[in-house]
């Protein structure tokens, strides 16, 4: 092991069972932790989107919505704690939601995503917050992190519009 680097592996979930803080250990398919590695998948997937965007623009508000994801995982975590996630949050992603829509004319019919690389990677990751947000709700904490709950909503809805501008679709402009 080189020196001055954590420990990547304890072992201790061997077991079948993680730590989640400060509620112990906890088997790895209960409903909180199935939460925080699909809201951790769905970070994930914005960064490759990230990855692959060549505007500063696009690569800042997908940084940001990763933050964000990490603070929706902060609020799944510790459950007993005062919400990591509030309304400025919401406020912020309903912001990028109307400043990508203002710029991008929405099509009318269903979207087969793969018009282009970095909008399929949008989609991607859209799907995978949708999932986020199915396993938000099913593991019964929405009515905890209603803010939480919000933001990951409208961050799909932000995807998909930003997914259509990155095709190309009826781009007003690129702002």
């Amino acid at each position: 092991m080189s020196e001055g680097n954590p420990p990547v592996s304890t072992r201790r979930g061997d077991d079948g069972t993680t730590t989640l803080l400060g509620a112990g250990r906890l088997p790895k398919n209960d409903a909180r932790i199935a939460l925080l590695g699909d809201v951790d998948e769905a970070s994930a997937s914005l960064g490759l989107a990230r990855a692959e965007a060549d505007d500063g623009e696009i690569k800042g508000l997908l940084l940001e919505l990763q933050r964000l994801l990490y603070r929706v995982m902060g609020d799944v975590a510790m459950p007993n704690e005062e919400n990591i996630v509030g309304p400025d949050d919401v406020r912020a992603v309903d912001e990028a939601l109307e400043a990508w829509r203002e710029r991008t004319n929405l099509p009318n019919e269903f979207v087969v995503p793969g018009e282009s690389k970095l909008g399929a990677l949008l989609d991607f990751a859209r799907s995978v917050v949708r999932r986020a947000e199915r396993s938000m709700v099913a593991a019964g904490l929405a009515q905890d992190h209603p803010h939480a709950l919000e933001a990951v909503n409208r961050l799909s809805d932000v995807l998909f519009v930003m997914a259509r501008n990155a095709d190309g679709r009826d781009t007003l402009s690129k702002g």
